[in-house]
């Protein structure tokens, strides 16, 4: 196992009198998470038998009784984060995780194309629905094959993940920078997310490897948020762009969302982890306008979206928003100490998403008043869950 992977060991906890409120709430998370929502996610949420438990992958999506929703579609994504899910379950230590990594592996590689490329979408059953290349898929694709060559000691897993990441350089490079949301082209903005999940997914691979040629794309995708995405005059980063980089027309180069800030809060610290490179200043003014514009501080919910100028023009919370403001918040006050708002966070997560929905699930996302507004439970969120939790126990296990 890599140097940093190991952690507390299952069902460790820290006395109430002793603990503080950020690894009291790290207790509770990790009970729901390891004790009813992997165990739920590792039967119901795989698509196979108890014998070869995700022999057909995972399940796209649950109907809000818990039950597969069973869509004629799986989305390459779902099955990427996933496989991350279950190799980091595995690598923590739970011991049912392994089966069903290995199942998805399988599975997911019915997705990938002679020439090293990936579909974005599978039938139930594994054949070809959708053969575009979308950069958001294949960002997660290198992301979980990273994280999946921890426990795969072949070496098949990283290999498959310089590959794709050989094919995106070589296919989908745009001229003005960056690369192209999909193959073939489709008249859309540019968009800065999967550039994002790019560069996390580069340095996940970087950080199983600790090969200096597997960094090398971290470095030119810094260079397009420093240039590109984050706005030098405010320090807000866009989503939509044109094809030349400059905010895109009308309400679609206005909207910023605060889970995208408080996400790259965290990536420019990981970056500077493993690079050296100084990420500090751009990092922090990222964080002041997401907290300044985009949390409620009566409630310590995060709004889906708002305006360049801090105007709320979504004020819905969805779950991975929270989770990602968690792991933004623990990245720059990793002790908490400022009104506890990161144990709050967390402690919303326990109980308001996953209360009110079937054991070991979700609510997707809660409207303006704070009640549900959802109408399945969406699969790829488990992503978001576990990379928050990871962020609240490194963070809790350092007090």
């Amino acid at each position: 196992m890599p140097q940093g992977l190991q952690r507390a060991p299952l069902g460790s906890s820290v006395a109430s009198g002793q603990g503080t409120a950020l690894q009291t709430v790290r207790d509770r998370f990790q009970r729901w998470l390891f004790e009813q929502a992997l165990p739920f996610w590792a039967t119901t949420g795989c698509d196979g038998t108890p014998s070869h438990p995700a022999m057909r992958g995972a399940q796209e999506s649950l109907t809000l009784a818990g039950v597969p929703a069973l869509p004629p579609f799986k989305r390459v994504r779902v099955q990427a984060r996933q496989l991350f899910v279950f190799s980091w379950a595995s690598l923590r230590g739970w011991k049912q995780a392994e089966a069903c990594a290995a199942g998805i592996f399988d599975f997911l590689l019915k997705a990938r194309t002679p020439d090293g490329g990936w579909v974005c979408r599978l039938t139930p059953e594994g054949s070809v629905l959708d053969a575009t290349a979308d950069l958001y898929d294949l960002a997660f694709v290198v992301f979980a094959l990273a994280w999946h060559g921890r426990l795969d000691k072949s070496g098949h897993a990283v290999a498959l993940a310089r590959e794709t990441l050989c094919w995106i350089r070589a296919h989908m490079g745009a001229p003005t920078g960056g690369f192209f949301n999909t193959l073939p082209q489709k008249d859309a903005p540019r968009q800065q997310n999967p550039h994002m999940h790019l560069l996390e997914a580069v340095l996940a691979l970087y950080e199983t490897t600790r090969d200096t040629a597997d960094l090398a794309m971290a470095h030119d995708l810094y260079a397009l948020f420093s240039t590109r995405f984050q706005d030098a005059e405010t320090g807000i980063l866009g989503e939509f762009f044109t094809e030349n980089w400059q905010p895109a027309p009308g309400e679609a180069g206005n909207r910023v969302e605060p889970g995208h800030h408080f996400e790259w809060v965290w990536l420019l610290h990981e970056y500077t982890r493993w690079s050296g490179v100084q990420t500090a200043h751009q990092s922090q003014r990222l964080y002041a306008f997401a907290l300044q514009h985009g949390v409620n501080v009566h409630t310590a919910f995060a709004y889906d979206g708002i305006g360049r100028d801090g105007t709320v023009l979504k004020a819905s919370s969805r779950l991975w928003v929270q989770g990602e403001a968690l792991r933004g918040v623990l990245t720059v006050n990793p002790q908490d100490t400022a009104d506890h708002l990161a144990a709050r966070m967390a402690d919303t997560l326990l109980t308001r998403y996953f209360t009110g929905c079937p054991e070991g699930t979700w609510l997707d996302q809660l409207d303006a008043a704070g009640q549900p507004a959802v109408t399945a439970i969406p699969t790829s969120s488990l992503y978001h869950i576990v990379t928050a939790f990871e962020a609240l126990d490194q963070a809790a296990s350092r007090l």
